[in-house]
């Protein structure tokens, strides 16, 4: 079996153990280090330092081998690590509604689900809208206190690399990844009053109070429509594909250690 990833679990593997890989302003700081003419012996060891680290084979981190050994479990055992989440079910339920508010955002009033389905060598995956024109990625979010009100760019390195993962299936070389905050479904909000009232050992029985405060939490008819989205632009680039190449070859290798071992 050759193992492929999904995009939405791309970014599992794309992380980095930052005790020995360098970062962005550690390789600025080694090419100031490398145009000095003269050292100090403090800034010699660190030249010398940041030079192994950029020079060191790249490797999977310590969150991308669990993320392995999770994938191994599930082709050779069956075994599953989650089976659905609040959050996911809330994106399924009201996709097709976030799907339309990033239309109107966008101004792209005509975006319609995506049903097809990618695979290269190297990865899988079905973006939500995607069409000659324009990808999209829609993350719904679970509420107003979730939602990315005030963020500038974008924060969730797994959110960008599916978003990666899918220009690169579809031949996109930039996507926009959208945050829709939408009405919760009234089960969903029934669920929570009962996850709560437990937690609160109200036995089952929600009382007024936890169903009072329940509401209000997802009650979003106070926040402006053009404020319940959220939009931020990817881009992709060759050193992308290459990285994701890169990762994917080595956590095939070590699918394969585990498999031996």
């Amino acid at each position: 079996m050759k193992l492929k990833i999904r995009a939405s679990s791309l970014g599992k593997i794309m992380t980095s153990d930052n005790a020995s890989t360098i970062t962005e302003k550690q390789s600025i700081e080694l090419d100031r280090l490398l145009g000095l003419i003269k050292l100090t012996e403090t800034q010699a060891k660190l030249r010398d330092k940041l030079e192994l680290k950029r020079n060191a084979p790249p490797t999977l981190s310590t969150g991308a081998k669990t993320y392995v050994k999770e994938l191994f479990m599930y082709h050779e055992f069956g075994v599953r690590q989650e089976i659905n989440s609040k959050y996911l079910d809330k994106g399924n339920e009201v996709e097709d509604l976030a799907i339309e508010l990033a239309g109107i955002y966008l101004d792209q009033p005509d975006l319609v689900k995506n049903d097809e389905y990618f695979e290269n060598e190297f990865l899988t995956g079905t973006p939500d809208v995607c069409n000659d024109e324009v990808l999209i990625d829609v993350k719904s979010s679970w509420s107003a206190a979730t939602f990315p009100f005030f963020d500038a760019e974008l924060k969730n390195s797994l959110y960008e690399w599916q978003l990666k993962a899918y220009m690169w299936l579809t031949g996109h070389t930039e996507g926009y990844l959208v945050y829709c905050l939408v009405p919760t479904p009234e089960d969903l909000i029934l669920d929570e009053m009962r996850r709560v009232s437990w937690k609160r050992g109200e036995l089952g029985e929600v009382s007024i109070e936890t169903e009072a405060e329940v509401r209000v939490y997802f009650d979003i008819s106070k926040i402006p429509t053009d404020k319940r989205v959220k939009s931020f632009k990817v881009e992709l680039t060759k050193k992308d594909v290459a990285d994701m190449k890169e990762k994917v070859y080595l956590a095939r290798n070590y699918y394969k250690q585990i498999k031996q071992r």
